[in-house]
C-alpha cells in the first residue's frame, strides 16, 4: 500500500487472535509508528460466554477437576462403560499407529476368534478427536479433556442455535446472549446427561453436535448457500461417528422442522428439496468409510439383536419424567443402592431414572410456549413426540406396565412399538434415549421464556444480569449432580512390567468373562480391557455390543472356561467338567500361548465376583498348572506365570471330539460322527482351525476331509490360507474320506497361536438339497413346516418356515412363550407369551390357554 505524499510504505503486519487489539507496525524514512485497532468488539460477548461454560463445566463435573489424571466419570459397581470408552480411544490410535489396521476389527480381545467392532458402541468421534492428545497426554487425561470439551462445545452449540432464532424472532427479544447463554446451559448440564457421564455411557454424551446441525439446517432451508450445506452435513456426520442410532434422531428432528417450515415457506418446493438432497449426499460421502464397514455386519441376521431387545426395560417412566435422578443431593436416595436395586430388579423404575425433565425447565419451557405460540409450535411439537417417544413401546408408571383394571390386565401401547417395525429405524432399540433431541427442544422454549422475562424486567428496571443469574439457579438447581461419580483410571504397575517383556504373549485373568448387549458370559470387568492400554497383549475375555452366537458359544463349550464362569456366576460345576478342565488345561496355556493368570481382588459392592472371588480363585488355581507364587503383585492384583504343555509332534487332532473344540474357530458346526468317523462339517465357505508352534523350521499339514455329497451336486475345491497368507495349491475333493496335505512354511509361522483357513468352492445347507424330514423326535409325529425353538434366555427364539418363508412365532416375553401351527397347513395361528414369574395372574392365564 503506497504512501505517495511521505514516500513510506506498509512494511509488516503482526496479529494474535489471543490478545484483543490488532498492531500495525509502519515504516517512515526515519521512525516507526505503531497502531493499535480493538478487535472487533462482537467477538467479545461469544469468548465470555464460553468462559462461562467452561467454569460451569468444571463446577457441575466436580470433583472431575481435581482428579482429571487418575480418575474419569462413571461407576465401579456398575457396567465399567467407562473403561469400554478409554479402550476405544486406546484401541484407535494403537490400530492406526502401532498395527497399522482398521480400528473397526480386534483380536486383542475375544482372543484367538477376535470381534468385529462395527456395530459397537465405538464413539469414533471421541477416539478420533482425542488421537492428538493422547500422543502427549495420558488415557485418561486426554478422555476427560475430550468429554469436558463436550460440554462446552454442546452448550456454546445450543448457545448460537437460541441466539439465532431470538435474533431472527418477530417478537424483539432485547437481551438475547443471556437467554441464548441460560439454553445453552439447560442442554449441556442437564441431569439426564450427567446420568449418562455416571454411568459411563460416553457415547450419549457427546451431543455436542445436534445443535450445530439444527442451526445450518434451519439457515439451510431458509437462506440456502453452499456453506450452510456443507455445514449441516458436517455436523450430521459428526453426530453419525459418535453414535451411529442419532442418526434416528436426527431423522425425526428433521421431518419435525421441515413439516413446520413447509406451511410458511415461500421458496420453490424444487429449491428445497436440491438443499436437503445435497445435505443427504454430503452426509453420506463424508461417513461412507464408516457405513461401507457396518453395513455388512449391520445386515446380518447374526448380528441383529433378538425381539424387541431391553427397549421395554430401558423406556422412560412418566413419573420419572418428574422425579429428581439419584444424584440430586436432596432425592433421598443412595446411589450404590439404587444401582444394587435396578441390577437386582427392585428399583422403583426399572431402570435408572436417566430422563428427568426438571421442574424449572418444564416452567420456562411453557412459559416460552405461551409468549411466541406460532414461532416454537416446532418446538412444542418436538418436545411432546420425542416425550412421547421417550416412554418406549408401553406405558409405564411408577416402575408398571401392566395395570390391573378390576381383575382384567391391560398394557398401553405407544408409538415406539411401531418403530420396532421399520427397518433401519428399529435400530435404536432404547426410548429413553429420544431425551437428547428432547432436552434440545426443550432448550429452545427455554430460550423464549427466559428472554421474555427478562425484556418485562428491562422495563421494570430490574438488572438482567441479575435475574440471569437468578433464572440459572431456578434451571439447574435440580439438575445438580455433583458430585459426580468417578472411576479410578490409574493403571496396576504389574502391567507395565510385563509390558516391559519382550516377548509376544496372552493373558488369562479374573473375574473372567464376555460381555455384549444383551449380557455376559461369566463375571466380565470391562475395567481389565482398558488396562491392556498398558500391557498391549492379547487377552480371552472382552466386550463388544453385538456378535454371533459362536462369539460366547466356543468359551461356553470348552471346560476350563465353562467351569470358571460358572464358578463366578454361583453355579456348581460337575465333576466331569472338572475333570475334562484339569486335563485340557495345560494344552490351553500351549494353543493361546497364555504366560500369566492375572488374578484381580473384588470391587466392593460389584457382584457377583465378590461374593465368588475365593471360590473361583481357588478353582483355577487348583485346574491352573501355575508357579507356585505370583511373578507380579500391585495391590489388589497378582499375577502367576502359568506352565504351558509341550507341542506334542506330531499334533493330531480328532475333530469331532470335545478335546479338540478350542482348535476350531468359525465356521464348523457340531461335533458328530460321520461316515463312520468323529468329525465336523464345515457350515461356512471359510473355516478356521487354531494350532500352536513352538521354535523354528517349516511344518507340514495332512487333513482327511470328505466333501458333502448329493445328487447333482458340483465338484468341491478347497484352498488353503495361513495367518491371512493364501497356501499355493487348492484341492478337488471327490466323494469319501481322502487325505490332503501343505506345507506351512516358516515365514507364515508365528511363535505362538496360528490360523489356518479352510477356502471352501462352495456350500450347500442339507435342507435345500436333500428331502425334508419333519419328525418330532421319538413321537413319531411330523410337522407341515420347519420348526426351530432355542430357549437359550436372551437368545431364546420361535421360528416356524424355512428360508424367506419363516416367520419369526415368539411372543419374545419373559417367561413361556408358545407358538400355535395349524397341523395341516403349517400356518402360524397363534403366539402368546406368559411370564409366570410376575404373579399368578400369568400362570393362571398359561394354564387356561392350554385346556382350550
Amino acid at each position: 500500500m503506497k504512501d505517495e505524499a511521505e514516500g513510506g510504505g506498509l512494511q509488516a503486519t503482526a496479529s494474535t487472535a489471543w490478545t484483543t487489539t490488532t498492531a500495525f507496525v509502519i515504516r517512515h524514512s526515519s521512525f516507526f509508528v505503531v497502531s493499535y485497532r480493538p478487535m472487533n468488539r462482537r467477538y467479545r460477548p461469544h469468548l465470555v460466554i464460553i468462559g462461562l461454560y467452561i467454569l460451569l463445566a468444571l463446577v457441575l463435573t466436580w470433583p472431575l477437576a481435581v482428579r482429571l489424571t487418575t480418575h474419569v466419570p462413571g461407576e465401579a459397581t456398575w457396567a465399567f462403560d467407562e473403561s469400554t470408552f478409554l479402550w476405544n480411544m486406546w484401541w484407535f490410535k494403537f490400530s492406526l499407529l502401532n498395527l497399522g489396521q482398521t480400528p473397526l476389527y480386534s483380536d486383542y480381545i475375544f482372543f484367538p476368534l477376535g470381534v468385529n467392532l462395527t456395530t459397537y458402541t465405538f464413539n469414533l468421534f471421541n477416539a478420533a478427536f482425542g488421537l492428538p492428545l493422547q500422543l502427549g497426554l495420558s488415557l485418561p487425561v486426554a478422555s476427560n479433556l475430550t468429554l469436558l470439551f463436550s460440554f462446552v462445545s454442546s452448550a456454546f452449540g445450543m448457545y448460537l442455535l437460541a441466539l439465532y432464532l431470538l435474533t431472527h424472532s418477530k417478537f424483539n427479544f432485547q437481551p438475547k446472549l443471556s437467554a441464548a447463554f441460560l439454553a445453552g446451559a439447560v442442554f449441556a448440564f442437564s441431569a439426564s446427561r450427567m446420568m449418562y457421564a455416571a454411568l459411563g455411557h460416553y457415547n450419549f454424551v457427546t451431543i455436542q453436535w445436534f445443535p450445530f446441525y439444527t442451526l445450518f439446517l434451519l439457515k439451510t432451508l431458509r437462506q440456502g448457500g453452499g456453506k450452510n450445506i456443507f455445514l449441516t452435513a458436517l455436523f450430521a456426520a459428526f453426530c453419525l461417528y459418535a453414535e451411529l442410532t442419532y442418526s434416528v434422531f436426527l431423522l425425526f428432528l428433521t421431518l419435525i422442522i421441515l413439516t413446520f417450515h413447509f406451511r410458511h415457506s415461500t421458496s420453490p418446493i424444487l429449491q428445497l428439496a436440491t438443499r436437503l438432497a445435497l445435505i443427504g449426499l454430503l452426509t453420506l460421502a463424508l461417513t461412507a468409510p464408516f457405513i461401507l464397514s457396518v453395513l455388512p455386519d449391520f445386515l446380518d441376521p447374526a448380528y441383529a439383536e433378538p425381539g424387541w431387545g431391553e427397549g421395554l426395560k430401558l423406556s422412560a417412566d412418566l413419573v420419572g419424567l418428574f422425579t429428581l435422578t439419584p444424584l440430586h443431593p436432596l432425592s433421598g436416595v443412595d446411589w450404590l443402592a439404587e444401582l444394587r436395586a435396578v441390577i437386582e430388579g427392585r428399583g422403583r423404575f426399572s431402570d435408572v431414572n436417566t430422563l428427568f425433565l426438571g421442574y424449572g425447565v418444564t416452567a420456562l419451557a411453557l412459559l416460552g410456549f405461551a409468549v411466541r405460540r406460532r414461532e416454537n409450535r416446532v418446538w412444542l411439537w418436538s418436545v411432546l413426540i420425542f416425550t412421547v417417544l421417550s416412554l418406549g413401546p408401553l406405558l409405564t408408571i411408577n416402575g408398571q406396565n401392566r395395570f390391573n383394571l378390576d381383575g382384567l390386565e391391560v398394557t398401553f401401547p405407544l408409538p415406539f412399538a411401531l418403530l420396532h417395525y421399520i427397518p433401519v429405524i428399529n435400530a435404536n432399540r432404547v426410548p429413553n434415549r429420544f431425551g437428547i433431541p428432547l432436552t434440545m427442544s426443550l432448550a429452545v422454549l427455554v430460550a423464549y421464556g427466559s428472554a421474555w422475562l427478562m425484556s418485562r424486567a428491562g422495563r421494570l428496571r430490574l438488572g438482567s444480569p441479575v435475574l440471569a443469574a437468578a433464572l440459572l439457579v431456578v434451571l439447574l438447581f435440580d439438575q445438580f449432580s455433583a458430585p459426580l461419580p468417578l472411576t479410578d483410571a490409574r493403571i496396576p504397575d504389574l502391567y507395565r512390567q510385563m509390558a516391559a517383556e519382550p516377548d509376544s504373549f496372552t493373558l488369562l485373568h479374573l473375574p473372567l468373562g464376555w460381555r455384549n448387549s444383551y449380557g455376559t458370559l461369566g463375571a466380565e470387568r470391562t475395567q481389565i480391557q482398558y488396562y491392556q492400554s498398558a500391557h498391549h497383549r492379547p487377552m480371552l475375555g472382552g466386550n463388544t455390543s453385538r456378535n454371533p452366537d459362536f462369539k460366547f458359544d466356543y468359551y461356553r463349550r470348552i471346560p476350563l472356561f465353562y467351569a470358571l464362569t460358572e464358578a463366578e456366576l454361583y453355579h456348581p460345576v460337575d465333576e466331569d467338567t472338572l475333570q475334562r478342565a484339569r486335563e485340557q488345561a495345560a494344552d490351553l496355556m500351549t494353543l493361546y500361548n497364555i504366560k500369566y493368570l492375572v488374578i484381580h481382588e473384588p470391587i466392593p459392592h460389584r457382584k457377583p465376583y465378590e461374593d465368588t472371588y475365593l471360590t473361583t480363585r481357588n478353582l483355577a488355581l487348583e485346574l491352573i498348572p501355575h508357579q507356585p507364587e505370583p511373578v507380579y503383585r500391585s495391590p489388589g492384583v497378582e499375577a502367576f506365570a502359568v506352565r504351558q504343555a509341550p507341542v506334542p509332534d506330531p499334533l493330531t487332532l480328532d475333530f469331532g471330539q470335545w478335546s479338540t473344540d478350542p482348535y476350531r474357530g468359525e465356521g464348523w458346526a457340531g461335533n458328530e460322527d460321520i461316515f463312520a468317523a468323529t468329525a465336523n462339517w464345515a457350515a461356512a465357505r471359510q473355516a478356521v482351525i487354531f494350532f500352536p508352534v513352538r521354535g523354528g523350521g517349516n511344518r507340514q499339514v495332512r487333513l482327511q476331509i470328505a466333501p458333502f455329497a448329493y445328487p447333482g451336486a458340483p465338484p468341491q475345491q478347497v484352498s488353503l490360507s495361513l495367518n491371512g497368507h493364501p497356501l499355493p495349491h487348492s484341492y478337488s475333493l471327490h466323494e469319501g474320506w481322502q487325505v490332503i496335505q501343505a506345507d506351512l512354511p516358516e515365514a507364515l509361522l508365528k511363535d505362538g497361536l496360528n490360523r489356518l483357513v479352510l477356502h471352501f468352492a462352495h456350500t450347500a445347507q442339507p435342507r435345500q438339497v436333500l428331502p425334508a424330514s419333519r419328525t418330532i423326535g421319538q413321537t413319531g409325529v411330523d410337522t407341515p413346516v420347519d420348526i426351530e425353538a432355542n430357549s437359550g434366555a436372551d437368545f431364546a427364539f420361535i421360528t416356524v418356515g424355512f428360508g424367506d418363508d419363516a416367520v419369526d412365532a415368539s411372543a419374545h416375553r419373559r417367561g413361556v412363550n408358545i407358538a400355535v401351527v395349524d397341523p395341516h397347513t403349517g400356518r402360524l395361528v397363534e403366539q402368546k407369551g406368559f411370564d409366570t414369574a410376575a404373579n399368578r395372574f400369568e400362570a393362571q392365564r398359561l394354564a387356561e390357554f392350554l385346556n382350550r
